[in-house]
C-alpha cells in the first residue's frame, strides 16, 4: 500500500506556527518595564508573567508571535501576524501564564509603513478567564479604523488570563497586526515617537500614495527628522476625531488638488474644516490645500462654492478664491486659457516668521497653479508675497496665533531643495515646540510685518 506524498511545505508551516507559540511564551516584550511606563498598578515585569500567542489562522510565512517581538513598526512577515484571506472573522490572542492587570492596549497594524492597508477595520479587544467565555472591552470597540497607530485606554483596569483581538472585518483581504503592548494602568504614560500626517486633498481620487509621499520624503531629508513616522491619508478619513485619538500626531500637511472649486465635493472638506476650526494641530497647506483653508475660513462647507469662470461678479459665492488671469473664455476646470505659474519663482518675505528662519528676504520656491487666494482672510497674516518676476501676490499666510500656514507655493516639489528643507525643518521644530496635537496649546506670537506688508484685509 502506497502512502500519499507528504505536503512538506504545509507541515513546515504548521511546525513554525507551533514554534512561534512556544517562543512567545518567553517573550521579553511583555516583561520589559520600558513598555509599561510609570504605573500605580504593578506592571507585568514585577508580576513575573509570560504569555503565549495563538490565532484563528496565520497566513503562510507570517508569525503569530510577531506582534510581541518588541519591534513596533516592522512590516516584514516575520515581525507581524496576518490572518488567512477568505475568513469571515479573525482573532489573535495572548494567554498569560498567570492572570494579569490590563488597563491600556497599544496596537500598530497594517502591512505598509505609512498607508493603512490590510488592517483590522471593525474590531474589539476581549478578555477571558478561561479561554471559553469572552467579554468585550467596550472602550476598544472600533467600527471603522482609519489609523495606523491606536492606544486604547480602559475606564477601569481589569484582570484576565486571556486577551484577544476579535476582527469582524478588514481593510483589505486580511488583517495584519504589527505590534501589541499591554499596560496595567489605564492612565499609563506611553512613550511614542513623533509622527506626521500627510493628507491628500484630491476629492475625486482616494487612492494613495498621491502627492502625500512628497511631504514625507521631504521631512525625512531634514536633520534630526530622518526617521520620522508618517501616515498618508485621504481627506475623507481626516477629521478632529482622527487627530485627537492617541497616540497624537505632531502636525499635518495638506496637498494640492486639480479640480476647480465649483466642482469640488464640499462635504469631503468638512473633516479638514473641523481640524482647522479646533486649532489644536499645526498645519502646513500647499497650493489647493491652502486655497481650501481660505475658503473654509471665509465660506465654510455648508454654502456653495464657485470659481471665476462661473461666478456672478455681483454675488460671488467664494470670493476669497480667484485666478491669476485669463487669455480667453473656457469652461470651469479647463485651465488651457488660464495664466499659470509653473516652475521656479522668486518669493519675498513681508513678515518675520520662524518657519522662514535662515532664508534671505528674496528666495526661490516651486510653483504650479492657476488659482490664487485673492486677499488675506481675517485672522491671518501675510508672510510671503511675490518676488521679482512672479505674479501671485499672496504666496503664504499664517494664522496670527497658531502655526497654521497656507502657502501657494510647493515646498514638497523638487527644484529648490535647500529652501524646501529649511522651511520644512523649521516647521517641524515649531510643531514639536508647540506640543504637536495640543488641545491646551497657548497662542503664539503673530508674525511681525516688514514695512506693513502683512496687513490683513
Amino acid at each position: 500500500m502506497k502512502c500519499p506524498p507528504l505536503d512538506t511545505e504545509r507541515i513546515l508551516h504548521k511546525v513554525k506556527q507551533r514554534m512561534n507559540i512556544i517562543r512567545s511564551g518567553l517573550a521579553i516584550v511583555l516583561s520589559s518595564p520600558l513598555l509599561f511606563g510609570v504605573s500605580a498598578i504593578p506592571a507585568l515585569a514585577s508580576e513575573g508573567m509570560q504569555a503565549e500567542t495563538s490565532a484563528s489562522s496565520t497566513a503562510r510565512g507570517w508569525s503569530v508571535g510577531g506582534p510581541i517581538d518588541s519591534d513596533r513598526f516592522a512590516v516584514k512577515p516575520g515581525n507581524c501576524w496576518r490572518g488567512e484571506a477568505g475568513a469571515k472573522v479573525w482573532w489573535w490572542q495572548l494567554r498569560f501564564t498567570k492572570p494579569r492587570v490590563i488597563g491600556a492596549i497599544l496596537q500598530v497594524h497594517g502591512d505598509q509603513p505609512s498607508i493603512l492597508a490590510n488592517a483590522p477595520l471593525h474590531y474589539v479587544w476581549q478578555t477571558s478567564g478561561n479561554g471559553r467565555n469572552w467579554q468585550d472591552l467596550k472602550e476598544t470597540g472600533t467600527q471603522h479604523e482609519r489609523r495606523l497607530y491606536r492606544l486604547h485606554r480602559l475606564a477601569k483596569a481589569c484582570r484576565a488570563s486571556y486577551l484577544r483581538l476579535m476582527v469582524y472585518s478588514s481593510r483589505g483581504e486580511m488583517p495584519t497586526l504589527r505590534e501589541v503592548e499591554v499596560y496595567a494602568d489605564p492612565a499609563a504614560r506611553v512613550e511614542f515617537p513623533d509622527w506626521i500626517i500627510a493628507v491628500s486633498t484630491t476629492t475625486e481620487n482616494p487612492r494613495l500614495p498621491g502627492e502625500t509621499d512628497r511631504f514625507v520624503s521631504l521631512a525625512r531629508q531634514c536633520s534630526g527628522w530622518e526617521n520620522v513616522l508618517a501616515q498618508e491619508l485621504w481627506m475623507g478619513d481626516f477629521d478632529e476625531t482622527f487627530c485627537a485619538a492617541e497616540p497624537r500626531p505632531l502636525c499635518a500637511f495638506l496637498s494640492g488638488n486639480f479640480l476647480e472649486w465649483c466642482q469640488q465635493v464640499r462635504e469631503l472638506w468638512r473633516g479638514i474644516g473641523q481640524v482647522f476650526k479646533a486649532r489644536n494641530l499645526p498645519i502646513w497647506a500647499s497650493c489647493g490645500g491652502a486655497q481650501g483653508l481660505a475658503i473654509l475660513q471665509e465660506t465654510g462647507v455648508d454654502r456653495p462654492w464657485d470659481c471665476p469662470r462661473c461666478r456672478d461678479p455681483k454675488k460671488p459665492k467664494s470670493p476669497v478664491y480667484s485666478h491669476i488671469g485669463h487669455t480667453g473664455p473656457s469652461p470651469c476646470g479647463d485651465y488651457s486659457k488660464c495664466i499659470a505659474e509653473r516652475g521656479q519663482y522668486k518669493m519675498q518675505l513681508v513678515a518675520r516668521d520662524p518657519a522662514f528662519r535662515g532664508l534671505p528676504e528674496i528666495f526661490e520656491m516651486m510653483e504650479s497653479h492657476v488659482g490664487e487666494i485673492a486677499y488675506v482672510p481675517a485672522g491671518w497674516v501675510r508672510v510671503v508675497t511675490r518676488g521679482p518676476g512672479a505674479l501671485t501676490e499672496n504666496q503664504c499666510f499664517r494664522l496670527k496665533d497658531r502655526f497654521v500656514y497656507a502657502a501657494q507655493f510647493h515646498i514638497e516639489m523638487d527644484g529648490t531643495p535647500e529652501n524646501s528643507r529649511t522651511i520644512m525643518g523649521n516647521f517641524l521644530d515649531l510643531a514639536r515646540q508647540w506640543g504637536g496635537y495640543n488641545a491646551c496649546g497657548k497662542p503664539v506670537s503673530a508674525p511681525e510685518p516688514i514695512d506693513g506688508g502683512g496687513r490683513s484685509r
